[in-house]
Order: C-alpha cells, then structure tokens, then sequence
C-alpha cells in the first residue's frame, strides 16, 4: 500500500515538473522566436522519443534490436507518401495515423520475429532495416532517393508540440512500467522461466512490448518529418540511425524511465559537437564509440543509475554525519 501511494505521489511530481519544464521552454522559445537553442532542445527531444520507444522493448523486454529505425521511417512516410501523392488528408490524422500503422506493422511481424532469439534476434532486425531502406531507396512509387518535401505546421508551434508529446510519453510509460503490464515486461526479462510458471504468456507479453516499443519510435519518424519537411531513404532508414537510436537508452540507462533521456541529450550533444570540432567525415561516430566503451567499462547499468546510486550514498553519508552529530551534543 504505501509502495503504491509512493508511486501516485512520485507520478503527480513528475506530472508537475512535466508541466514546469513545458511553461519553461515555451517561456524561453517565444521569448527568443524560436532560436538555435530552442531548435536544438527539439532535436533532442526527437531522440528520446525514440530512444524511449526502443527501451520499452530493448530495456524492459531485454530483445536487443538493431532495426528500430524500421519503426522511425514508418512514422516518417505515412505523412511523407500521403502528401507525395496529395491525398488530402489533414496533418493531424496523418500523426495519428502513423504510429497505429507502425504498431499494426509489428503486430504483423511479430510472430516470425520473435520466434527467434539471441543473435539470430540481432541480425533479423538489423536485417530488415537493410532491406527497407534498399526498397525505398529503389522503388519509384515510393519516391526512391528524391525523397518527399512535407507540407508542415508553424515552427513555433511545431517546437512546443514535440517538446509536450516528450514530456507527455515520458509519463506515461512511466506509468505503464508500474502497471501489471510493466511488471510482466520486467519478469520477463529477469526471470522468464519463473514468470512463464505463474502464467506470463511470452509470446502475448513481448508483442504488446514490440507494438508500443514501435508506435512510440513512430511518433518520433512523424515528428522528424514534419520537423525536417523533407524525408529520405537515407535519413529515416540508415542502420546507422538504429544505432543512434538504441545509443541513448544504452548510454543513459536501459530499462529506466530517465535513461533514455539523459542518455538521448547526452549523445546528441556530443554529436553536434564532434561533427564541428572533428574535421574527419564520420568522426563523431568515433567519439560515440568511445563514450560507448567508457559507458560499459565505469558505469555498467548506464549514467542514470550511477548518478542515482552516487546522490544516495552521497545522501546516506550526510544523514549519517547528521546523525553521530546529534548523539556528540
């Protein structure tokens, strides 16, 4: 009972700070009219849609995959190729649209891909990430290499629905992880054989993860899209974007709620700095390597969860200097 009230009282605080942080950025972006920075807080914001998308499946589930960017150009190119073929369908459908159709797209390959485990798991998705990004790429009714302009919304108001959507998915999968749901993800992942004797179907479980692991990372494609107004093969499919993607969680802390976050900031960052500071093509992905390899090598569970195992043992010391303190006077 009281883990419960713990956990509705720490839900209504993340709520509040949710709300505090969105007055905030809109304070900032309309009073600078939508600067570098604000555009760069929606950058990020981007990513840890996405990255949160992964962890729900990579994370909690514990499947490690290598094709999320399947997922992100979906959501891209149910806007893209409604408005290359002038549909006329309004924008606001399309973004409903798109992560539904992305969920329905796992839905309809979850049941060969996961039947299969381990390594052979990692190299399915990264193989279909291959292959749609080959089919775009080549394929003429679907706009091939030339890619779709997007017909997009006010800047402004673009920057504040992405940053809300951020704030908004981040609260709710935190709610979901402490629902009954949430809790058959993570004995899944800990304990399968132990959760499958106390009746967990497997099967059933994984796919309800890999449906909103995919609707999620959706969100993000459909948001770049508008963001970027113009959507690519490249852009949406490249492998190299599933490794950003699984990169944040990786890095901030799989299978919390604020690794994706802090982990997702973290890369983009380091990106955007690497790209000016490194002259050598491609030599940002080098320094993500290394901040990989250091990540694995001092802090194992992620940044998140060593910066909160450092805050309470930094906490339990000075409550009990505080203590020894009391009983010296």
């Amino acid at each position: 009972m009281k883990q419960l009230k713990a956990s509705k009282t720490s839900l209504k605080t993340q709520i509040v700070i949710g709300l505090v942080v969105m007055a905030a950025y809109a304070a900032y972006a309309l009073g600078t009219g939508g600067d570098h920075t604000s555009n760069f807080i929606v950058y990020i914001c981007l990513f840890i849609i996405a990255g949160q998308g992964w962890n729900v499946f990579g994370g909690y589930i514990g499947e490690i995959s290598f094709g999320h960017a399947v997922f992100f150009g979906i959501g891209a190119y149910t806007i893209g190729l409604a408005q290359g073929y002038d549909l006329g369908i309004p924008i606001w459908v399309l973004v409903v649209m798109a992560p539904v159709v992305s969920g329905l797209f796992a839905l309809l390959i979850s049941y060969p891909v996961l039947r299969i485990k381990g390594f052979s798991f990692l190299i399915g998705t990264f193989g279909l990430g291959i292959i749609f990004m080959d089919v775009f790429k080549n394929i003429k009714v679907l706009f091939a290499n030339k890619g779709i302009f997007i017909t997009s919304i006010d800047t402004m108001t673009l920057y504040l629905i992405i940053v809300a959507l951020t704030i908004t998915i981040t609260i709710l999968l935190t709610w979901l992880m402490r629902s009954n749901m949430g809790l058959k993800f993570i004995a899944l992942r800990d304990a399968p054989e132990a959760a499958e004797m106390i009746g967990i179907n497997q099967y059933r479980t994984k796919t309800i993860a890999l449906v909103i692991s995919a609707m999620t990372t959706a969100v993000a494609g459909v948001m770049y899209a508008l963001y970027s107004m113009h959507v690519t093969p490249a852009a949406v499919y490249d492998p190299m974007l599933s490794n950003a993607i699984l990169l944040g969680p990786y890095i901030g802390g799989c299978g919390t709620i604020m690794g994706p976050v802090v982990g997702g900031a973290i890369i983009i960052i380091i990106e955007e700095w690497a790209r000016g500071a490194i002259a050598v093509s491609g030599g940002h992905n080098l320094i993500l390597g290394i901040l990989l390899i250091v990540v694995m090598l001092t802090m194992r569970e992620g940044v998140w969860p060593t910066i909160v195992k450092l805050v309470k043992r930094l906490y339990a010391r000075i409550k009990a200097g505080s203590v020894k303190n009391e009983r010296a006077e």
